[in-house]
């Protein structure tokens, strides 16, 4: 009997989960709209389970890959994507309105998450006077 070690879980080769693989299911899927202020950034989450464990990535609406943007956005090891606040004058219309999707991926398959439509909009303050 030969014992894998993967991520600290030990498992028998041979087992169900060797033998039987699974196609990849989203257990966190994102939502069709994010829209957040260039004060606050935001944070759009994704996940899947199957077996193998799918690897995770994210597209662009023309299927080319989401590349990470220093100080704009970045994907975490988690598979989340980060959209940092940032100056208005910082604004770029392929990040902060764009339109993004999930995938997942494993040796029985790929799936892909609903569209992500992604809007950024500028915070302003307000101030009132009193008279």
């Amino acid at each position: 009997m030969v014992l894998l070690s993967f991520k600290g879980i030990l498992r028998r080769k041979g087992t169900r989960s060797d033998r039987n693989p699974v196609g990849p299911k989203f257990t966190v899927e994102p939502p069709g709209k994010v829209q957040f202020y260039n004060s606050t950034g935001a944070v759009v989450t994704c996940a899947a389970s199957g077996v193998p464990l799918p690897t995770m990535a994210w597209i662009k609406q023309d299927g080319t890959p989401v590349q990470e943007v220093p100080e704009l956005l970045q994907i975490r090891p988690d598979a989340s994507l980060i959209f940092a606040p940032f100056r208005p004058e910082d604004f770029r219309q392929d990040i902060h309105s764009a339109t993004y999707r999930c995938t997942a991926s494993n040796s029985v398959g790929i799936i892909g998450s609903r569209d992500v439509n992604i809007r950024a909009g500028k915070h302003t303050t307000r101030y009132f006077t009193r008279i």
